[in-house]
């Protein structure tokens, strides 16, 4: 269990992975610098590959952190039980921007979604706006544990 990450904006274009994995491991306890992150993540122009992700924060000891495919109800159990996702998404719903992204999401309501989108800020988008974009990358998440 953590504690609501602090947000933190993206350094780069393209490192909204390390954001993310800043925030969250800041609520986990452990302050590393967005920098640091992308050389432990291999970042590129390109982005950040999940499987990378996920593979430098088990090696900074969270060994139980996974990529994993979720449903809008196992996301929903996981938020609400304190854990925060970071979870891709494809902007063209949201933004009419077609990329992909990633946000940190931090909480889910009936109709809505609370994401600390590492771009732009904290964010409340419509769930089913949320939820489309987020479809769009096959559901695709980063729990770290």
């Amino acid at each position: 269990m953590s504690s609501k990450p602090q947000f933190y904006k993206q350094a780069t274009s393209y490192s909204c992975v390390p954001a993310c994995l800043r925030m969250v491991l800041a609520g986990l306890g452990l302050s590393l610098s967005e920098a640091e992150l992308r050389d432990r993540c291999d970042c590129t122009v390109f982005g950040t590959e999940a499987l990378k992700a996920v593979d430098a924060v088990r090696q900074l000891g969270f060994e139980r952190s996974q990529k994993v495919n979720l449903s809008l109800s196992e996301l929903t159990t996981l938020v609400r039980s304190d854990v925060y996702p970071i979870v891709y998404v494809n902007l063209k719903p949201i933004d009419n921007i077609q990329c992909s992204h990633a946000v940190v999401v931090v909480s889910i309501a009936d109709e809505s979604c609370g994401v600390y989108d590492p771009m732009q800020g904290e964010r409340c988008l419509p769930l089913a706006l949320f939820e489309a974009s987020w479809r769009l990358m096959n559901g695709l998440a980063i729990v770290v544990h």
